[in-house]
């Protein structure tokens, strides 16, 4: 009786400790998205443009809640082309993917112009939809690796 009771004892102490564990997989392992291998800085630039416009979306939805078209335009004019990282970027960057930023900053633009006017929020759904599918293209396709 006391065999069993300290298999399960010992049993549990592996679980809780971690020790019956399998290692932790490779995360880009199985990864098939086409690795763009950037300097750290570069990679840094490229990263801080995408948060740009995550806080875009995030301002235009917060916008759209609230019916507030000046904060829609203003979160939708910070990531519009301007803002686009340092053009010395394109020389390390796949055509398609620079093709994918400057539709998507494009578009950011154009919400902007519009939401400056008279505009609906079915119509900033529908660009915002148009907006996240080349985000969604785009990190579907490649992932930034350091050099």
């Amino acid at each position: 009786m006391a065999a069993p009771r300290r298999r399960i004892a010992i049993a549990l102490c592996l679980a809780l400790t971690g020790a019956c564990r399998p290692p932790a997989p490779d995360p880009s392992a199985g990864d098939t998205r086409q690795a763009i291998a950037l300097p750290p800085e570069a990679r840094n630039a490229v990263l801080s443009e995408m948060r740009t416009m995550l806080g875009s979306l995030n301002g235009i939805l917060t916008g759209l809640a609230t019916r507030d078209t000046a904060a829609i335009h203003r979160a939708a004019a910070a990531s519009g082309l301007a803002m686009a990282a340092d053009p010395a970027l394109e020389k390390l960057l796949p055509d398609q993917f620079l093709t994918w930023g400057v539709q998507t900053h494009r578009q950011f633009d154009d919400l902007a112009a519009a939401a400056a006017s008279d505009i609906t929020p079915d119509s900033v759904v529908a660009r915002l939809s148009r907006i996240t599918q080349l985000c969604v293209s785009c990190h579907a396709t490649y992932r930034l690796t350091l050099r």
